[in-house]
């Protein structure tokens, strides 16, 4: 299976909840003539003033995502441009909660005995390598809705995961 598949299924499940705007936490922005900028977010006790401020920045986001600027389907395309090895974890990811759980209608097709169609590995490793069309239409259409729960795991687990927390917070950031 190709995981380049996923990046339209990614721009369009990352439309739910789990990608949300965040709190604002970041970098503050600039402001206009004579105002102040924000602080920055692991300061507690300092901030930082710009010199021509005016009336006072926005704070918000992360000033060094470029892909914030941009409408919500882009910047979900920029993340995932930007952190291609982490849209290949989440896939994994998504592969996993959405097809390997046992709990999951998907595992019928996804999680067989053959070596040659198991995307389920034993020691809870997916293999995207495998020829298993069922099982890639089955987790599409779990992951898809809004409402999917397995997805929604998928996309929380990797904003846990070390080699997938970039993906997360940028996309996050999205509006």
């Amino acid at each position: 299976m190709k995981t380049l598949g996923f990046a339209a299924i990614l721009v369009s499940v990352c439309a739910m909840a789990a990608c949300t705007v965040t709190s604002g936490d970041g970098s503050g922005g600039a402001g206009g003539d004579g105002g102040a900028g924000g602080s920055d977010a692991t300061s507690t006790t300092t901030s930082s003033a710009t010199t021509g401020g005016g009336e006072g920045g926005e704070g918000g986001g992360d000033a060094t995502n470029e892909c914030t600027p941009l409408a919500f389907d882009e910047c979900v395309e920029c993340c995932q441009e930007a952190n291609a090895g982490e849209v290949e974890r989440l896939t994994e990811l998504t592969f996993w909660y959405c097809g390997c759980e046992a709990t999951i209608r998907c595992a019928q097709y996804c999680d067989t005995t053959d070596a040659a169609t198991d995307v389920c590995g034993d020691d809870g490793v997916v293999n995207l390598e495998v020829d298993n069309l069922d099982c890639e239409t089955c987790v599409i259409e779990e992951s898809a809705p809004e409402d999917s729960e397995c997805y929604e795991a998928a996309y929380t687990a990797c904003g846990e995961a070390e080699d997938c927390q970039a993906l997360t917070a940028c996309s996050d950031t999205c509006e």
